[in-house]
């Protein structure tokens, strides 16, 4: 199954995710979706969250992920926040009444490279140096 989504958070799929200190033993990339594809998803039994009033979602799998650019080569680093990506993943057979189906990533591809950064420096932070 594809899905295409924008990475809503600065994304490294080389390295395991880690919680509290702790590495979680998983790879994960969580993506924006469209109305439209969360609608999908949903119908699929697929649980979509809510993340400040936008659809999203988390892929991940235990074993190590593809990452692909447009021009099939690997790509190896962190993936900038806002990077728009095409994720494959295979659903699973069962369905937790909680979560719903699970979604196993298996790999991505790099639609176009998002700028990353938290958005959170103001422009000075930015500038060129100036005198005071």
């Amino acid at each position: 199954m594809l899905v295409e989504g924008t990475t809503m958070f600065n994304t490294h799929l080389t390295q395991h995710d880690e919680w509290k200190g702790k590495s979680t033993g998983m790879y994960s990339i969580q993506v924006k979706l469209d109305s439209k594809t969360a609608a999908k998803l949903n119908k699929d039994g697929v649980h979509v969250n809510d993340y400040e009033g936008e659809p999203i979602r988390k892929f991940k799998s235990k074993y190590n992920i593809e990452v692909w650019l447009n021009n099939k080569e690997r790509y190896e680093y962190e993936l900038p926040k806002g990077t728009k990506v095409r994720v494959e993943y295979t659903p699973g057979k069962t369905s937790d009444p909680e979560w719903g189906v699970a979604t196993y990533l298996k790999r991505v591809l790099i639609l176009e490279m998002g700028e990353g950064g938290d958005g959170g420096g103001d422009s000075a932070f930015f500038a060129d140096e100036q005198e005071v």
